[in-house]
């Protein structure tokens, strides 16, 4: 089973960048051969491209849901609903302007996307400075969100 770990966000909105963060600190872990590991920052639909030919895509970003900063979350991804026409007007729109959710829902949309996804992440304290670095709280939240990413990749047969 190929395995992607996808992180999402922009490195230089604070705690938006946790996914590049988290795919930096993963490159320091040994992973089994068949995960690949990949910064996609703010790709936008490209993330379609990159997630084509997996098994399964563990996304990796900042997740607002209202908790304190630096809770940690595993999501599988909601069937958001989308019309033709939202196929046609998000062609050219960055990560900046869409939810994840919502290119996964287009992704399945079309055929592209894997049958497993599941999307990691934290709650932010801020993503709307501009400043490359993490909150504290959201820092300290990588080890526990690297081990939930580690117990998504099956063991190696």
């Amino acid at each position: 089973m190929r395995v992607l770990v996808a992180g999402v966000g922009s490195l230089l909105r604070s705690d938006d960048g946790l996914g590049p963060h988290v795919i930096m600190k993963l490159s320091e872990v040994n992973l089994p051969s068949k995960v690949d590991i990949m910064d996609l920052g703010t790709s936008g639909m490209d993330i379609l491209h990159y997630s084509r030919n997996y098994d399964k895509v563990i996304f990796v970003d900042a997740i607002k849901l209202g908790m304190s900063p630096g809770s940690v979350y595993r999501i599988i991804p909601s069937e958001v609903k989308v019309e033709d026409g939202d196929l046609r007007d998000m062609i050219y729109v960055s990560m900046h302007e869409i939810n994840l959710e919502k290119v996964i829902a287009i992704g399945k949309k079309l055929g592209d996307m894997p049958k497993e996804i599941v999307i990691i992440g934290c709650e932010p304290e801020d993503t709307t400075t501009m400043k490359i670095g993490l909150a504290e709280k959201v820092n300290l939240s990588i080890p526990k969100i690297i081990e939930l990413i580690k117990k998504e990749i099956p063991s190696e047969p």
